[in-house]
């Protein structure tokens, strides 16, 4: 039984407490009102608030991983397009190749040449633009992080990223990655490759000793003229190659510089030319210090030359079917009139020959070489030598076939190499085609996953709105009757006063 008491009144402090109470589950509403969320402080659900805060973070994530892919999909779209532009190339290309191909083409196969040259140009121009060259920007394997896997965000274990693999060789669409840079569709001609030493196609090598090369070739004019390149020891030799291939006598000269599959160095040209290189075999960091000769298409060699008795030697010419076009008279007197570089002298002389495509050449020692760029031809010497290898013998009539590229020949090779090109070609395309692919799929599958995320969080961390109202409508009607009984507690206690009156 409770007793009257006028220094504590426990009904008012009860009063108070449940007043407090309604007050601090009032203010939990109208903050879940005014936030809209069910959970405002870890105090509210912290286990349901550690959930939430998981599903928030992997929206983020996702939302960001199809910003991600948009841009991958921008990315392999540009690539798509210069694959497309050079699939067009090798279309334009292969018109031409198949033009000279044919046996009764009639015009200037080098015109065609000249053009299929700038083609495949182009075709690395655009292979570098598109970054699917060798280091290029695109040419390894691109992975694009999207989220949403199960795993870690770290794409090693993880499934959360899309890869597409450009990488490797196999994935260079650049003329010489795709087998085209040593074709040749014009008149016959050849290439001069590198025997041994630099690499030029391996990063980092460097050339051992400082080296120049001698080039000769066919000039303006008709008559064989020199252009000399010096490289330093220590140049690298992608630094070599950028050198040669940009120096503007050799461009003048129609003579073109790239690598063959071995990455050693290659020259070429529509016309005849020979390269010697001033670095001897032992020391060789290039092409070491043999002539080097462009193949060609007819040619034949002189050897054994010496000194004899005083007499004069004359070389016939004959091409194709002509008959003899010229005569070329030296003397065998004395070793100097004899000599290799005598002999050159002649030929070279001769407006006709020039006219006609043939040169001469000094290789080593005592042999010439001469070559025919234009035709078919015979040699042959009227006056027998007074000594054994003494000048050229009589009768002679030697003509080897060369190795050369070009004509209707070079053109079918150059058709079968753009045929391969053509698949290499599609096979990138097909990688590239089936990553746009995946990346849409991949932007479709986490729209769906942030929608269902968000639905999850939302669950979990969004408040209630209809019952909160209802909730604050209760506390309201507690808090204003709290008040009240509050008031009637308080004065309550006055009652007992009557007692002492």
């Amino acid at each position: 039984m409770s007793s009257f008491s006028v220094v504590n009144n426990v009904t008012s402090l009860n009063a108070q407490s449940q007043l407090r109470q309604t007050q601090s589950s009032l203010a939990k509403t109208i903050g879940r009102l005014t936030s809209g969320l069910r959970i405002n402080s870890s105090g509210d659900d912290a286990a349901g608030l550690a959930i939430a805060n998981k599903y928030r973070s992997d929206v983020a994530v996702i939302s960001q991983g199809v910003r991600n892919a948009n841009d991958g999909l921008s990315t392999l779209q540009i690539v798509d397009g210069g694959l497309n532009t050079i699939s067009n190339l090798l279309d334009r290309a292969a018109t031409l190749a198949s033009q000279s191909a044919s046996d009764t083409f009639g015009g200037n196969r080098d015109t065609l040449q000249n053009e299929f040259s700038k083609v495949l140009t182009e075709i690395t121009r655009q292979a570098q633009n598109i970054g699917l060259v060798q280091n290029g920007t695109n040419n390894k394997a691109l992975t694009t992080i999207i989220g949403g896997g199960s795993d870690s965000f770290v794409t090693s274990g993880g499934n959360n990223g899309v890869q597409i693999d450009l990488s490797g060789a196999s994935n260079r669409v650049d003329a010489t990655s795709l087998g085209l840079n040593s074709l040749n569709i014009g008149n016959t001609t050849g290439t001069v490759a590198a025997s041994g030493g630099i690499n030029f196609g391996t990063a980092g090598t460097t050339l051992t000793a400082n080296e120049t090369l001698t080039f000769q070739y066919v000039g303006a004019t008709g008559t064989l003229t020199s252009a000399t390149v010096s490289l330093t020891a220590g140049q690298t030799a992608n630094s070599a190659l950028s050198q040669l291939q940009a120096d503007t006598n050799l461009k003048a000269a129609g003579i073109t510089t790239g690598t063959d599959s071995s990455g050693n160095l290659q020259f070429s040209s529509a016309n005849f030319f020979t390269v010697v290189s001033s670095t001897a075999a032992a020391n060789q960091t290039g092409i070491g210090q043999t002539v080097q000769i462009s193949s060609a298409a007819n040619s034949t060699t002189l050897t054994g030359l010496a000194a004899g008795a005083a007499s004069t030697q004359n070389l016939d010419f004959t091409v194709g079917a002509s008959g003899t076009i010229n005569q070329v008279s030296f003397t065998t007197a004395t070793a100097a009139n004899t000599s290799a570089a005598n002999i050159v002298t002649a030929i070279n002389g001769s407006s006709t020959l020039r006219d006609a495509g043939i040169f001469a050449v000094n290789t080593t020692g005592a042999t010439v070489k001469i070559v025919s760029t234009k035709n078919n031809f015979q040699l042959t010497a009227e006056n027998a030598a007074s000594s054994a290898n003494n000048g050229v013998a009589a009768g002679q009539s030697t003509i080897t076939a060369g190795s050369g590229t070009g004509g209707a020949a070079g053109a079918k090779s150059a058709l079968d190499a753009i045929k391969s090109a053509v698949t290499t070609l599609g096979n990138v395309q097909g990688v590239v085609g089936a990553g746009q692919n995946r990346l849409l799929q991949a932007i479709d599958l986490a729209n769906s996953q942030i929608t269902n995320f968000q639905a999850a969080e939302s669950r979990i961390r969004d408040a209630d709105v209809a019952a909160e109202a209802s909730n604050l409508t209760r506390l309201q009607v507690l808090q204003q009757a709290g008040v009240a009984a509050l008031a009637q507690a308080n004065s309550s206690v006055q009652s007992v006063l009557s007692l002492l009156r």
